[in-house]
This record gives C-alpha cells, structure tokens and sequence, in this order.
C-alpha cells in the first residue's frame, strides 16, 4: 500500500501585540517650541520618563546602535517623552565631503544616492518609536548638509518617519528650542520647562564643557533645565539663582534650581585610541550616555506664621541620571 502522506503541520502565526498609545501629546507650535502636554489621577503615583539623548550620529559605523535601540526600547516601555539634541545623522559620506572617511560608510548607505539611503535607513529603524518620540532637534552635521546641499536632513528625516508610521508624533527642530512639559493632576496645572541647544565650540577637554552652564543662564530665564550636546561629553550640574518674590505684600527670598545636563553620544569616535581626527585633536576619549529625566510630584509644606495654619502646595521635581 502507497504510504500515506503526514499531515501537513498547522501554521500558527502569533499576532504582534498591540501596543498603546503614549499617555500624552506633543504640540508643535513653530519649529522651536514644544508642548506636552500630560494627565494624572494622584500627586503621589504620578511620573513621566523623558529620554534626552544627542549626537547619535546613527548612520556612522562607530554609531553603537545596540545601545540606542536599547534605550530606544526602554523608552517606549516607559511611555517616555524622547527628545533628541542633534547629531541623529552623521552625513559625512556623500559626495565631495572632505571629512569622507572610507572605514565609516557602512555598507547598506553605498548608492549613488547617498542621503536618500540614509534616510530611508534611519526611519525604517526609528518608526516603530516615532509616537514616543516627540522632538528631532538639527545639530551641526545635519546645517552643514542644509548649507551645502540645500536640503534640511532633519526635516526629510521627520518626513519619512511619519509616511512610515502615521501615528508619529516626530517633529524637527531647530538648533536650539524650547520644550515644555505641561501636566494636568486633580485640576492642578503643573510646568517643567527645558531649553535646549545642540551647543558649540571645541571638544573642551579641561572643563568638558561646564563652563556653558554659566554663559547660557547669562542670557537665559525660566528654565528648569539646560540640555547640550556637540561636544560628545556627558554630565551633570547643578545651579541655584537667588530672586524675590512676593505674594499679597509679602516679600521672600527665594531660590530656583536649575540643571545644566551634557547629553552624551552614541558614536565610539576615540576607538582604540590609534588614530582618527578626534584622536589627532587630543581631546580625549568620550563615555557613551544619554540622559533619562524622570519628571514627579512633590508636595512642599510650608509652616504658617503666628500661629497660622500650615499650608502646603504641590511642585514639580525630576530626577536626572545616565542613560548607559
């Protein structure tokens, strides 16, 4: 007798399970203000993560895309608002670009068209985070390109990122901008606001850039954060001006926090040290790091005077710690 044939095997397909919508909303207002804004039930179990990361320069083959994706992961479990500082594209292949560098072209970007390769790369990688992802900001790789060859990499960038998933909230901004954070808990409006500025200047291999710190609350106000890149280094400081505030005929001296946060890169420039134009230049090697910020109420009691009644009043805080 013929034998009988096994029963084809049935095909069991998993459905990729669906994932939520980011519990806030970014509005663009121009190219250089950003407003989120966010929802909460409780002063006390309320929080939002912030990814802050710059200089990816993600096409580069010294780009450590484990590392982004990994953050890039991690702040989409977290519902985090992701911003990034500039940088994202390193645009240092193309055509007649005197920095061209043969062993950083990775080999998926060799076309005739360079720059429509690496866009088409970067937002197949970046769509799937593109709703979490609420500000592409330009650095001084993506205005060279802009000056050179009359075309914004940030705004095409942005572009293709939202055909390749409509829910994008991605929107390109400029070299420096303004990003608010705007949360609404028990009928209690709340503010935090970050100005960033993809930064300038040398590697500053003494100061690793802390004296901008100083130069930028020089010619700003209302901030409760500085976010800088450009220079690859990564760190924190913290400052406090003094003001005087007065509330119906009364006057107090007060003092307001502000954090000046270097972003990091995700580009290994330094390698092992033999050779390269960072290693020619002498500034040193750079830690691979972004910032997480993690945006949460805390309620301030304040005690009443002669006798009155305490009163207390909810603030906005963060926390700021690397991203590695």
């Amino acid at each position: 007798m013929p034998r009988r044939k096994p029963a084809a095997a049935k095909r069991t397909h998993r459905r990729k399970a669906a994932v939520a919508a980011p519990p806030w909303k970014v509005t663009h207002h121009g190219k250089n203000i950003h407003v989120i804004d966010c929802t909460g039930d409780s002063f006390t179990s309320w929080e939002q993560w912030i990814l802050l990361r710059s200089d990816a320069h993600s096409d580069s083959a010294k780009c450590d895309r484990t590392m982004e994706e990994r953050h890039l992961r991690e702040a989409r479990e977290r519902n985090a608002i992701i911003v990034d500082g500039g940088d994202c594209l390193d645009l240092m292949q193309g055509f007649g670009d005197k920095r061209a560098c043969k062993s950083q072209l990775r080999s998926s970007q060799l076309a005739a068209a360079y720059f429509d390769k690496v866009i088409e790369e970067a937002a197949e990688r970046y769509a799937p985070y593109s709703p979490w992802w609420a500000v592409l900001a330009q650095g001084n790789h993506e205005s060279a390109w802009l000056k050179y060859h009359s075309s914004c990499p940030t705004t095409n960038l942005a572009r293709a990122v939202k055909c390749a998933n409509p829910l994008s909230q991605m929107g390109p901004s400029g070299y420096g901008s303004w990003i608010k954070v705007r949360a609404r808990i028990n009928n209690c409006g709340l503010t935090w606001t970050l100005r960033m500025a993809h930064g300038s200047g040398g590697g500053a291999p003494m100061s690793m850039g802390v004296l901008d710190s100083r130069r930028m609350l020089s010619w700003l106000e209302g901030v409760d954060m500085i976010a800088v890149g450009h220079n690859h280094h990564t760190n924190i400081v913290g400052i406090a001006r003094e003001y005087l505030e007065t509330r119906n005929g009364v006057y107090e001296v007060r003092n307001r926090h502000c954090d000046f946060v270097r972003m990091g890169t995700y580009k290994k420039d330094w390698g092992d040290g033999s050779g390269g134009w960072i290693v020619e230049k002498g500034t040193g090697p750079t830690s691979l790091r972004a910032k997480w910020v993690r945006l949460f109420v805390r309620w301030e009691t304040e005690p009443g005077k002669e006798g009155s009644k305490s009163r207390g009043h909810p603030r906005m805080a963060w926390d700021v710690m690397d991203a590695q």
